[in-house]
């Protein structure tokens, strides 16, 4: 009988356990869930994205209760170093007024209203989406290939939007340096324990240059 009651009890205590942890994880998925809505909702209220965001992920912080070392110890400070650099660098590049210059020699030549403009169009936003990244590339041209379609007719320049924007999009599959989460899978791939493989400029190239040109053909083809 002593036995039995030591096994009940056990196995009771390891029930209330069992419970314990199971409202842990539901009430600690609410908040998770209810801190996601209430980033969201501040975001599409315009608040600020970057007070909005840092503020979501101190509150999941703060709510862990577990210490936040291991956390911050995987994150990759030469990766935000070098984008930091890189978005100093792009700036500068802009205020030169190289891609300015480049779209101004190229804009006679892509017009959309025949292939060969519009050939030329998605060529000028995929070199300069490599040369000064797709952001600060859509903030320039934007305006300009839209006002340069306008021209033609409101069709058209709903169609300029549509090329720019997919262009743009794909063209992040052209280089590690037009995405930041290329980056971060070669600097994982690095620090692997057992895998430690190099992804280099060059070998992302490869199969990264073919893979652009023929999606973004696709995409045109169907905008058209």
């Amino acid at each position: 009988m002593d036995r039995l009651r030591d096994t009940l009890s056990i196995e009771s205590s390891e029930g209330k356990e069992d419970l314990t942890i199971r409202w842990q994880m539901m009430l600690w998925k609410s908040y998770v869930y209810l801190i996601t809505i209430g980033m969201l909702i501040a975001l599409l209220m315009g608040l600020s994205m970057s007070w909005t965001t840092i503020t979501a992920a101190l509150a999941l912080v703060v709510l862990d209760f577990k210490e936040s070392r291991p956390c911050l110890e995987k994150v990759s400070y030469s990766l935000l170093i070098f984008s930091c650099g890189m978005f100093i660098t792009v700036d500068g590049f802009n205020q030169t007024g190289i891609p300015s210059t480049l779209w101004d020699l190229m804009a006679p030549y892509a017009q959309i209203d025949h292939a060969s403009g519009i050939a030329v169009l998605a060529i000028v936003v995929l070199l300069l989406s490599n040369l000064a990244s797709s952001v600060p590339t859509v903030l320039l041209l934007g305006g300009r290939v839209a006002a340069l379609a306008a021209v033609i007719s409101a069709v058209d320049e709903k169609k300029a939007w549509l090329i720019l924007a997919w262009v743009s999009t794909v063209v992040g599959n052209l280089s590690l340096l037009e995405s930041a989460a290329y980056l971060t899978v070669c600097e994982e791939a690095r620090r692997a324990p057992r895998l430690g493989y190099t992804l280099s400029f060059w070998s992302h190239l490869k199969f990264g240059l073919p893979l652009t040109l023929i999606v973004t053909a696709i995409g045109l083809i169907l905008i058209l």
